[in-house]
């Protein structure tokens, strides 16, 4: 059975990735009347690359000015085969490998997901999915082991549906969607949203721990003890941390789907799927630790200089007292 891929491919945005008009975000199906997102997309280019013999459709989209994302179109013959999940690893290697030599994204950081699209799965999109659970699974996961039943199971468990002949099925690493109309878009501007919030929250993780690391530095840099740590350090470390902290709130509040809609089902699943909700309480811990780091040596800077400015006081009362001496001295000796 020929199988319709789309592939997500994210990335922080690089020195030559084009940029283009900013596009007005596509409302999910099924979505409140107060559906509103705070993420800019710009359309960036679109075209169509050779890949294992295969067609693959790219389209680029740049987000908020900081993150690639493309969107990798292709039709895999014979999906549900044993080779199939083989093959979709290679070719999804060799997209990443092009567009980042293209683009100038560094080499590492990213994500990647895969959404297989289908119009029909007979006879219901339930029993399709539990008849071929183990090859789906296998699909989805990338999985270069054998997975029994009930792993595969267990990583079709989580699904959404919006009529009796639609449905989707969230993974970590891929998701299912079947939808007799073909309107797979709106449930892949959900999956761009949740792939894209957890880069971002992966950044912020990055850009915490490369904070810690630099006021670990700073605090473990031997100078003599009377002498205050550099300011300018501290202060870059401080301005990092503020930005860090609007991002990670304007990710927290990038998305509010309310009630029992559809969109906000698939959405919730993706939350709890790409464990978004773990990975802000992580950052959200760091933002903490580094903000209590940040102060211990803000205070030990602030020490440090006071007890600068006693020495130089002290230093000054010597003067003084040496030279009152000097002249007591002179005093004495002077011819009378």
């Amino acid at each position: 059975m020929e199988l319709d891929l789309c592939y997500l491919w994210l990335t922080p945005l690089g020195p030559n990735a084009p940029a283009g008009p900013v596009q007005p975000a596509l409302t999910p199906k099924d979505a409140p009347y107060f559906y509103d997102i705070d993420i800019e997309f710009r359309a960036a280019a679109e075209r169509q690359l050779v890949i294992d013999g295969l067609s693959v459709r790219v389209q680029l989209q740049v987000l908020d000015g900081t993150v690639l994302l493309a969107e990798c179109r292709y039709a895999l013959p014979d999906g549900l085969g044993e080779p199939a999940v083989a093959r979709k690893r290679a070719i999804h290697a060799a997209l990443r490998e092009r567009l980042q030599a293209e683009t100038g994204s560094p080499a590492g950081l990213f994500e990647g997901y895969t959404v297989v699209l289908m119009r029909q799965a007979p006879p219901t999109p339930d029993e399709f999915v539990d008849e071929h659970a183990v090859e789906l699974a296998s699909l989805l996961r990338s999985a270069t082991k054998p997975l029994d039943q009930r792993d595969a199971a267990e990583i079709l468990s989580a699904r959404a549906r919006y009529s009796a002949h639609d449905l989707t099925v969230i993974d970590w690493d891929g998701a299912l969607v079947v939808a007799e109309d073909g309107d797979y878009q709106s449930d892949i501007e959900l999956l761009k949203i949740g792939n894209y919030q957890l880069l971002r929250l992966r950044l912020l993780d990055q850009g915490v721990e490369d904070s810690l690391r630099a006021l670990r530095a700073n605090v473990e840099r031997a100078r003599p003890a009377w002498l205050p740590a550099p300011n300018r350090t501290v202060q870059s470390v401080v301005q990092q941390r503020l930005e860090l902290l609007l991002d990670f709130e304007k990710i927290d509040q990038s998305l509010l789907l309310i009630g029992d809609w559809y969109s906000s089902r698939v959405y919730r699943l993706i939350v709890e799927q790409f464990y978004l909700g773990d990975w802000e309480s992580t950052v959200s811990a760091k933002l903490d630790s580094l903000a209590d780091i940040d102060g211990i040596v803000t205070q030990r800077l602030a020490f440090s200089w006071q007890r600068v400015l006693e020495f130089i006081q002290f230093a000054g009362w010597l003067v003084l007292l040496v030279g009152y001496f000097v002249l007591f001295f002179v005093d004495l000796t002077r011819p009378r």
